[in-house]
């Protein structure tokens, strides 16, 4: 009887240790998977982000472009009515808008008719690909996410590579790439300047009169 109440104590003991060790089994997949979903979450917006900066530097430059048409179209004129007038006169501000007119009209038919968006588009790709830019670079993230980072992207190569597609870039680093010093000297001198301010500001402890008490006060 003491023999088979010891078997039944051993094996409770045996059943109790392996299923703790199946829950917390359990609890670091569900862990893992939360953290991988996290990233996956990051990963999209880091892409979002960066579609959006990079269509913003995209139609920043097409409007720069036709810019630098309504200027050049203005230097044409003004070189047109000089060797015209046979003397230095350059066009009066009043004939401005019957040459800013065609070119703002055109970039409107241009954006509703045209293939604008395409073109914008083909840039944001360019800006993404082929330039180094701060946003299209890999983010930071905390250290303690570098082992489900490197699970996750292991995964998605593999995947990618059974599908024939090249393997994902890394989008994520562990550590900063720059330290206080590095982004002090890469500070504008203005910035440097103001920002010295405030550090003396910050730096001197405000004085706060002792609490007296009532006795105090009155003497």
């Amino acid at each position: 009887a003491a023999s088979k109440s010891m078997g039944g104590l051993l094996s409770v003991r045996d059943f109790s240790h392996k299923a703790g060790e199946y829950q917390a089994l359990a609890k670091k997949e569900v862990t893992d998977a939360l953290v991988k979903s996290k990233l996956i979450d990051l990963r999209a917006h880091k892409k979002q982000r960066d579609d959006m900066i990079a269509m913003k530097m995209a139609v920043g430059r097409d409007q720069l472009h036709f810019s630098l048409g309504f200027y050049s179209l203005m230097v044409g004129a003004n070189i047109i009515r000089v060797l015209r007038y046979r003397r230095f006169e350059l066009l009066p501000i009043n004939h401005v808008p019957f040459v800013a007119g065609p070119v703002i009209f055109s970039y409107n038919v241009d954006a509703c008719y045209g293939n604008k968006m395409e073109r914008l588009n083909i840039e944001k790709e360019t800006i993404l690909r082929t330039e180094n830019h701060w946003f299209n670079q890999p983010i930071t993230l905390p250290p303690s996410m570098a082992h489900d980072y490197n699970s996750l992207m292991t995964e998605t190569n593999k995947r990618l590579q059974s599908m024939g597609l090249p393997p994902e870039r890394d989008w994520a680093v562990f550590n900063d790439h720059f330290d206080d010093d590095d982004l002090w000297r890469s500070a504008s001198p203005l910035s440097r300047i103001l920002h010295g301010q405030l550090r003396r500001h910050d730096s001197v402890a405000p004085v706060y009169p002792m609490p007296t008490d009532g006795v105090d006060a009155m003497e």
